[in-house]
């Protein structure tokens, strides 16, 4: 079967773009490398990564010459210049998070009769504190019907050098990459889909804390806490809801004062909890109260316009958060947001949070505190990851 010209005319661009991307890439993140390497003939497969930042689908392919193409969220196509990367270059498949979209799957079985393999990321999210996520169910069928092989390719170091939540980035991160044979596509055949999920949730786990605890790399990243209103919600000393904020390297809390110290490892001091994972699931512990809670910050709304993949500004926005409600207020409208209500909630890069609300879909844009409005979605409404 012959390519269409624009999969020809992408496979060139990548290849022409791929060591000026490299060496981009390389002016924040240094990869290292181990394991098989992939000969660029070789049969299609399925590779699959646990998901640290937006570099991860170039950090990946460090050991593998194939022609690819990547499952992404299609709200990550709504940034202009990225998404016309990932449309035109890269020709990324998007996937509507927490959906059955069916239009994704049929591209992944074209572009496999076309003879590329097909990347993605089973999380659908990448994290932000630091710890692998759960899995979308339906990651067992789709590689129990693609009938391929499965390519691991299990990323350490990325976050820590990189928090999905910081101001600032490291210059110097590293990440650590190997890259093996998970499951031969005979294997796949005699596993059930519920059995593949369970396999690749054991694969892809990684806690970078643990990572970070044998190797203890020093770091140069300025105002280290800058950024951490985005994860932490709840201040573990004295129970303030949207009290804590970042001071340079300082952990801060509005009303208590200083709750710890991020180092030149990224492990915090002078708190409780010395790393952000454990931190996170304390504080998620504490989920009620911050529902019970009353709290304000600001956003940019815009609507979802789908067919034509952008974002429509609605405005600026005050947030009130009180009895299970966003109430979005300006001069001339107010706009109400049950949570309860709220489905397929997606964190999408540092500052914007998505979701569908009757019919439609939102995106919260110049956002810092996304991750508890995720959180407390979560905990009422249950798992979007089918």
């Amino acid at each position: 079967m012959k390519k269409p010209f624009k999969e020809t005319f992408a496979d060139i661009s990548i290849t022409i773009a791929r060591p000026i991307i490299n060496v981009l890439m390389s002016r924040e993140i240094r990869v290292i490398a181990r394991g098989d390497k992939i000969d660029k003939n070789r049969e299609p497969f399925i590779l699959i990564s646990n998901h640290f930042n937006t570099w991860d689908s170039f950090v990946v392919m460090r050991n593998i010459k194939s022609k690819i193409r990547f499952l992404a969220t299609a709200i990550g196509f709504l940034d202009p210049g990225k998404g016309f990367g990932m449309k035109f270059l890269a020709r990324a498949i998007p996937k509507r998070v927490g959906k059955v979209d069916y239009k994704a799957t049929k591209q992944v079985f074209y572009y496999l009769e076309q003879g590329y393999s097909i990347g993605f990321f089973p999380e659908g999210d990448n994290t932000f504190y630091g710890e692998t996520l759960p899995i979308f169910k339906s990651t067992g069928k789709l590689i129990k019907k693609a009938d391929v092989d499965v390519i691991l390719v299990k990323q350490q170091g990325g976050y820590i050098s990189q928090p999905r939540w910081a101001d600032y980035f490291a210059k110097d991160g590293v990440v650590h990459t190997e890259t093996v044979m998970l499951l031969t596509k005979e294997e796949v055949r005699q596993l059930t889909p519920g059995k593949i999920n369970i396999i690749i949730e054991k694969s892809i786990y990684n806690n970078d804390y643990d990572f970070q605890r044998e190797r203890m790399i020093k770091f140069k990243r300025k105002a280290r806490a800058e950024g951490i209103e985005r994860l932490v919600y709840y201040c573990n000393n004295c129970g303030g809801v949207l009290t804590v904020f970042g001071s340079k390297d300082d952990i801060v809390c509005s009303k208590c004062g200083k709750i710890g110290h991020i180092n030149e490892y990224e492990f915090i001091e002078g708190n409780k909890f010395d790393n952000l994972v454990d931190y996170n699931k304390f504080q998620y512990s504490k989920i009620e109260e911050v529902i019970a809670s009353e709290f304000v910050f600001a956003v940019t709304l815009n609507l979802v316009n789908h067919s034509s993949v952008r974002n429509i500004r609605i405005g600026k926005y005050k947030v009130r958060y009180k009895d299970k409600t966003l109430f979005l207020t300006d001069k001339l409208s107010t706009y109400k947001f049950e949570l309860e209500k709220i489905k397929y909630p997606v964190n999408t890069m540092r500052n914007s949070f998505s979701f569908d609300y009757e019919e439609e879909t939102y995106n919260f844009t110049d956002i810092r505190h996304q991750f508890v409005i995720f959180e407390m979605c979560r905990f009422l409404n249950g798992s979007y990851k089918e």
